[in-house]
């Protein structure tokens, strides 16, 4: 039995790692924005993820799941984000030079909207889940035990913190940092909305 569940972990850690490599690229955005606090991002991202691999074991014994092109239609929560950040940007932006807009957003983040990050960080990665649905719930269903779910489901997790660890050392490290930090809160609105787009062509094609 207990070889059986260390089988799981090689499978769990690929599938977690394929279909979460946008993720990671997401998790760089946010940390160097300025405009998401680190711990909300880590929170926001765990709950989406949490969000994720609960509806991929409930699935995975209900003959009915979420459609994707439900899941797919959050793609409007980051392009909305997107937009606003867009608008706020091209506000402010207007006479301060990049290190001041990116002190400015800032400022303006930890009065306003910092205690709510998580929650867009959350609602963007679980409307990016729908392949993560599409590969969870076939491997509930066949590894279906509890022992089996209780340790996919722990396997997700810990490779959800370190996908946070690995965006976190890569915007802080020396060679890529200030360029990173310098262009995140520039590089934020457009990737949102971008997201949002693929997102809805996606659950519609």
């Amino acid at each position: 039995m207990m070889t059986d569940i260390l089988n799981l972990v090689p499978i769990g850690v690929v599938a977690f790692a394929a279909t979460n490599i946008d993720d990671i690229f997401l998790l760089i955005i946010f940390f160097s924005s300025l405009t998401f606090p680190i711990r909300q991002v880590v929170l926001g991202q765990y709950i989406g993820i949490g969000l994720l691999v609960a509806i991929s074991a409930l699935g995975s014994f209900l003959p009915l799941v979420i459609p994707s092109y439900i899941i797919g239609l959050l793609g409007i929560i980051p392009i909305t984000i997107g937009v606003k950040k867009l608008i706020q940007f091209i506000r402010k932006g207007d006479n301060l030079s990049p290190s001041q807009q990116a002190e400015q957003e800032k400022n303006t983040s930890n009065k306003k909207e910092s205690h709510l990050s998580f929650l867009a960080v959350a609602a963007i990665t679980f409307s990016n889940g729908g392949d993560n649905i599409g590969v969870y719930t076939p491997m509930f269903a066949k590894y279906n035990s509890i022992n089996e779910i209780i340790t996919l489901a722990t396997i997700f997790m810990e490779m959800t913190a370190v996908w946070c660890i690995a965006a976190y050392y890569l915007v802080n490290h020396p060679l890529v940092t200030s360029r990173i930090r310098r262009i995140g809160h520039i590089v934020l609105p457009f990737v949102m909305i971008g997201l949002g787009i693929y997102i809805l062509a996606e659950s519609f094609s």
